[in-house]
């Protein structure tokens, strides 16, 4: 991260983004933990390995801690390509799935130059790393990061599908989790 950081001279875009997934991570865990506990089967060494990438793009565009050097929804994409050219599908695809907490669509994806195709969080693995990546506030650094449900439904009012999703997340979240995660 650091050297492809170092690279676009946005260094400090590292400690924030290594923050927000230290968050993540610690979130998606739990609700792991959970789901294990319900009979699930999570595979919790390819979910730590994609909470901590899921924002690898954001080391090529920018973002809150540094300055914003391409839209912010471009991340998705320099992720996608950076670990698909070295062999990692399925973690690429965690860069396409996490946007909002629910992936990206064709129209999104077309509208940026993109593969036009919905890119939708699949694995029980993909869903946890976007769930909780939509439950954080992506402008705090420090204090309380994880935010009611409500925070991303209100966060995304203005995308109706994208709420719509949401409540499917929510709803399979609780499901895994008995309902000790909400």
């Amino acid at each position: 991260m650091r050297q492809l950081a170092s690279v676009h001279r946005i260094p400090g875009q590292v400690k924030d983004t290594w923050r927000h997934s230290t968050v993540i991570w610690r979130f998606a865990d739990s609700i792991a933990r959970s789901a294990i506990l319900n009979g699930y089967s999570v595979d919790r060494k390819f979910l730590k390995v994609a909470c901590y990438i899921h924002d690898l793009g954001r080391m090529v565009t920018g973002g809150l801690a540094s300055r914003q050097l391409r839209p912010a929804i471009y991340h998705l994409y320099e992720g996608y390509y950076f670990l698909i050219n070295r062999g990692y599908p399925q973690l690429a695809r965690v860069c396409l799935s996490h946007v909002c907490g629910v992936g990206s669509t064709a129209a999104l994806n077309k509208r940026y130059g993109f593969i036009a195709k919905n890119y939708f969080p699949k694995s029980i693995e993909e869903k946890i790393v976007a769930y909780a990546d939509a439950r954080t506030d992506p402008k705090k650094g420090v204090g309380p990061y994880i935010w009611p449900f409500s925070y991303p439904v209100k966060r995304f009012k203005k995308y109706p599908g994208v709420v719509i999703r949401l409540k499917r997340q929510q709803s399979f979240i609780i499901k895994i989790t008995a309902g000790s995660i909400s």
